[in-house]
């Protein structure tokens, strides 16, 4: 696969968990990303997200103020083209089914592999040839 160039890419990592925060900011930074911006909940992630109009969005579904599904709601109605991977331990067909009508990219399941953090996230961006 060609190499991306990510480092002039922003990514934001919403979960209110700080170990996965931390561990999705570790493996963004090993993939070249050097703008990796935070929130800890849906409404701080729809405002973050409108500030920053970030590259891609890790957004946990379990959140607290306004759950991962609401937020999703939120951003992809600002920006229909966002590129949102949704991150629960929850995996039932419904749940699934609902984050992709509402917009999700695709939909991951904990616990994943940093292996395939790094293969979504290299499909999604190498979709349209670039990266940003």
């Amino acid at each position: 696969m060609a190499q991306l160039n990510l480092s002039d890419i922003s990514v934001l990592i919403v979960d209110d968990s700080e170990h996965s925060r931390a561990l999705l900011t570790m493996l963004m930074r090993r993939e070249g990303v050097k703008n990796v911006h935070h929130a800890m909940d849906g409404e701080a992630a729809v405002e973050k997200f409108k500030e920053l109009r970030p590259a891609l969005v890790f957004l946990d579904n379990m959140l607290p103020k306004l759950s991962g599904m609401e937020a999703l709601k939120k951003i992809r109605s600002f920006d229909p083209t966002a590129k949102v991977i949704m991150i629960s331990a929850i995996s039932t067909p419904a749940v699934v089914q609902e984050a992709k009508e509402a917009g999700a990219s695709y939909y991951l399941i904990k616990p994943y592999s940093p292996d395939k953090v790094v293969e979504v996230v290299r499909r999604m961006l190498d979709a349209e040839g670039t990266a940003k």
